[in-house]
């Protein structure tokens, strides 16, 4: 493949990778000079962000504006969130590097493996159960039913799994898994959620890190396999495919992956080292930064080893979203600076991405109502200024864009889609309302309940949800031509900027109204095998991600 010949390299086979290891010396391999070369790239790309990042804050230094008490502020978000988000990511970008395969198995480990469920659709449910207990290797499966449903309690025993129940539901997924953890004794503990089905050789691939006896958890490559399924489903798995693949992999080159609400393995003993599995909406992140703190080491397997399904539909997307980035952010302000000093720098660094990511929200919020107000209201130096500003961020964006874009290209796995991401940014960049309303609601300590993510395509999105964007939209068209008509504003990259940021919401308009208003969703498909909107099976389907 690239005419390698007879060189003797170190290359990691079946790993979804193939050549771009670089770690040989070869000189005459065209793979290994193409991954060098790629990696160059990348890097100057990086350097050429940080330049923009220069330029950018150059504009803040005219005309003092940083003295003016809001100025200030302004700028000083801006550093963090260019320094935890964007620098962060990038940093993580540079230190990547493809892990090798884990050792053998550790003998004599005996392993638990919790399916949680709590109503889900009872296909779904058999689906990820029976994957479960079809893995090869030494095991035992438990069905973790917080709904105490007696058909799953059949199905359990039916599919050679063990069944367990509560009469409460104190703490919601986390007190799922302690209860579960009071009732048995494996020394590895496995989690998956319901709609991520393990592949048979999840354990082989993924248990031999546990021969370290630092390691407390491995976390296994999340990815979802319904993007077939809706336009959502498409955008939301799009959304998740810079973080799983290069940022994951450089936060475990420098020790800071982190843990996921699925396909995890936890050593038990760690997990009783913190006090059991941490309740919270972001119960994983919580759990994931408390083991750290401890000093417990952690490792990522870059493999889609237990495919999942992601958010099929506008409100499953929204809901999910709210929640993730409420708790999220709450762990930001309160968790995250009180262990800071108990973490490594690898992971105060993979943190730092991790808890900022949502912070997208109120950036895009801030950028729209400044929009607003200097077309509506804003004199003509008020204009120009902020013509100027635009000016200075452009390469920014731009390049972040372009860094992000060749990472994942360089770092993906081979199973990951080839995409330019374009679905992903217009769902992000629309959904800005929710991720401010997370960041409010956690600066003020408004709780939010835990809801689960629907799985389900037959309810349909309040259009309460985009009144928000409605109205930024409105205040875009209305400010523009108030701009051109009464101001005599000639086209510039103001206008521009408000008809690109108007448009984007446009297109997520455009997207809800042809899928839940006067269009139809596709069946969601799983490994050949469809299911319609409340989950029961439909046979003779075709596969899914073409």
């Amino acid at each position: 493949m690239l005419g390698i010949g007879n060189m003797k390299t170190k290359i990691q086979k079946d790993n979804g990778y193939g050549i771009r290891m670089g770690d040989s010396t070869h000189s005459g391999s065209k793979g290994i000079t193409w991954s060098r070369g790629y990696r160059w790239l990348i890097r100057i790309a990086v350097g050429m962000g940080v330049a923009a990042l220069f330029y950018y804050f150059s504009w803040w230094s005219v005309d003092r504006r940083f003295v003016s008490p809001w100025f200030l502020f302004l700028l000083i978000l801006a550093v963090l969130y260019s320094g935890m988000q964007l620098v962060g990511n990038w940093l993580l970008y540079l230190v990547a590097e493809h892990p090798p395969p884990p050792p053998t198995p550790p003998a004599g480990v005996s392993v638990d493996v919790f399916v949680t469920a709590y109503g889900e659709a009872y296909p779904l449910i058999k689906r990820s159960l029976a994957a479960a207990c079809e893995m090869r290797g030494q095991h035992h499966t438990w069905l973790l039913d917080d709904g105490s449903d007696p058909t799953l309690a059949k199905l359990a025993k039916r599919l050679g799994a063990g069944y367990l129940s509560r009469t409460d539901h104190l703490y919601a997924k986390a007190g799922n898994l302690n209860h579960a953890l009071a009732l048995t004794d494996g020394d590895i503990i496995v989690i998956f959620d319901v709609d991520h089905a393990p592949e048979p050789d999840f354990l082989e691939r993924s248990l031999g890190h546990f021969a370290n006896q630092k390691i407390g958890f491995v976390q296994v490559m999340l990815t979802f396999q319904n993007g077939s399924q809706s336009w959502v489903a498409r955008a939301a798995m799009e959304t998740s495919l810079d973080f799983y693949n290069p940022t994951c992999l450089g936060a475990y080159s420098i020790g800071g992956a982190t843990l996921m609400g699925s396909n995890a393995l936890i050593r038990r003993s760690a997990l009783a080292s913190v006090g059991g599995y941490q309740p919270g909406l972001a119960e994983d992140l919580a759990s994931s930064i408390a083991l750290h703190a401890a000093k417990w080491e952690s490792a990522y397997v870059a493999e889609p080893l237990a495919p999942g399904l992601a958010p099929p539909s506008f409100e499953a997307w929204f809901v999910q979203q709210l929640k993730w980035a409420r708790g999220v952010f709450e762990l930001l302000i309160t968790v995250y600076p009180r262990l800071f000093r108990r973490l490594t720098w690898g992971q105060r660094l993979s943190y730092a991405v991790r808890m900022t990511k949502y912070w997208i929200g109120p950036v895009i919020g801030l950028h729209l109502f400044a929009t607003i107000i200097v077309l509506i209201s804003g004199s003509a130096l008020v204009r120009i200024s902020f013509h100027q500003y635009l000016i200075h961020l452009a390469p920014v964006v731009f390049l972040d864009l372009l860094i992000r874009h060749l990472s994942l290209l360089y770092w993906r796995h081979t199973s990951t889609p080839k995409t330019s991401l374009i679905h992903a940014i217009v769902l992000v960049y629309g959904t800005w309302p929710v991720y401010m309303l997370a960041w409010f609601m956690a600066l003020i300590r408004v709780p939010l309940a835990f809801r689960l993510t629907p799985k389900s395509l037959t309810r349909r999105l309040n259009p309460v949800w985009l009144l928000p964007q409605a109205i930024t939209i409105f205040l875009l068209m209305l400010g523009g031509l108030y701009t051109v008509i009464a101001k005599d504003h000639q086209p510039s990259l103001l206008l521009m900027f408000a008809v690109a940021q108007g448009f984007l919401q446009l297109l997520l308009f455009r997207k809800w109204l042809k899928s839940e208003v006067i269009g139809t969703i596709n069946k969601p498909v799983i490994q050949g095998k469809s299911y319609d909107e409340e989950g029961i099976e439909i046979t003779n389907a075709g596969q899914d991600l073409p």
